[in-house]
């Protein structure tokens, strides 16, 4: 098992296996050391991003496990989380970026779930995750968000969209490699019902994640300042564009197509071409940064290439505290405008496309000093 953080994303071998029953529970317990003694994190996760009536709709929706029993990064014992960011901003507003209300739940110290607030079940149909009443549901390839959070009343139902991105390896694996999990493109609908108003969601998309990682994954110490991870995704039909920036010196893009079509281009590879640039920016006045709200996105191989160009119109987010330093996690709603060109001859073209994109990246090291930064618990 390497403990070269980028090593694991060098080696990333995808397969088409299919989802099952077994793989939606949780397999904390599968890593090299017991989870008494390790520091963990699995989540299982929704998102979409679609149109209510005249607004567009960004939701994160996630659950997690952690466990602090090893180096503390994630805070004593085994705890739980969960999260929700919600952006709704007028149609209207597409392509200009402006200070917007949103709904978020999780990652303040008074929100961490007791392990007994938390209830994962299992019949011969179903696996269900219940943070406290915000619950996952699991039959591949069919899956919901039930429940409510923050305010927010939640009835969604998703579909996967094509073969999933196995990018952290199979469960089976996750004491050899210290992770596991993957991220599979869904459509969905549904409603979300807000006290001031209910969203009616028909043919949105998005995706479900679900992912472990042990204890080589403290993500202060393996992204330290000032490098930023990145995660965008857009689906069109068949055509499911996916890009990943691990850190300021990997960036990996995905494009899937038909059924089974999958090209996989990597920075590392110096045949092909992958180029993320921030283009524009905005004093968001909430949070006082230099806001990255306009990118342009290049990737090419092997007669797939996309050219396109990135605008958001809604922002939320979220500070992850460890024990090792605080990460901001921002999601942005966004549209994409420009064209992919597939090996099988054709061309999509994408004008406003609804667009997710987000980061994640560490605002404060919790040891700080004259002399630098250093990722451990402060003594």
């Amino acid at each position: 098992m390497s403990d070269d953080y980028n090593s694991k994303y060098k080696s990333i071998n995808h397969s088409h296996s299919a989802i099952t029953l077994d793989d939606e529970g949780t397999h904390f317990d599968s890593l090299s050391k017991p989870a008494a003694e390790t520091d963990f994190w699995e989540e299982t996760a929704l998102g979409l991003v679609g149109q209510a009536g005249d607004n567009d709709v960004l939701l994160w929706a996630a659950g997690y496990f952690l466990s602090g029993n090893g180096k503390g990064i994630w805070g004593e014992g085994i705890t739980a989380e969960r999260e929700i960011q919600l952006i709704v901003v007028p149609r209207a507003q597409r392509g200009t970026m402006s200070d917007n209300n949103f709904l978020r739940v999780g990652w303040t110290p008074s929100e961490r779930l007791s392990t007994d607030q938390v209830k994962v079940s299992r019949d011969d149909e179903r696996v269900i995750w219940d943070f406290d009443g915000l619950r996952f549901e699991a039959a591949p390839p069919n899956l919901a968000l039930k429940g409510e959070a923050g305010g927010a009343h939640f009835d969604l139902t998703y579909e996967q969209n094509g073969t999933p991105l196995w990018n952290w390896g199979p469960f089976a694996n996750a004491a050899q490699s210290d992770r596991a999990g993957y991220d599979a493109f869904v459509t969905a609908s549904g409603t979300i019902k807000l006290p001031e108003q209910t969203l009616e969601l028909i043919n949105a998309y998005g995706v479900r994640e679900h992912i472990l990682t042990g204890q080589m994954n403290d993500p202060v110490k393996n992204l330290p300042a000032p490098n930023w991870m990145w995660w965008l995704y857009t689906i069109e039909g068949d055509v499911k564009v996916n890009f990943f920036q691990i850190n300021d010196q990997m960036q990996l893009g995905f494009v899937k197509y038909g059924e089974h079509e999958q090209v996989n281009i990597s920075s590392q590879n110096e045949e092909e071409k992958i180029r993320f640039v921030v283009t524009e920016k905005w004093e968001d006045p909430r949070t006082g940064m230099n806001l990255p709200v306009k990118w342009r996105l290049d990737m090419e191989r092997a007669g797939c290439k996309v050219a396109v160009d990135i605008a958001a119109h809604g922002r939320a987010y979220s500070h992850w505290p460890t024990a090792h330093g605080t990460r901001m996690y921002c999601y942005l709603l966004s549209t994409m405008t420009g064209t992919v060109d597939l090996p099988d001859g054709r061309t999509i073209e994408l004008k406003e496309h609804l667009t997710v994109n987000s980061f994640c990246r560490t605002i404060l090291t919790a040891t700080e000093s004259t002399t630098g930064s250093a990722a451990q618990r402060p003594v």
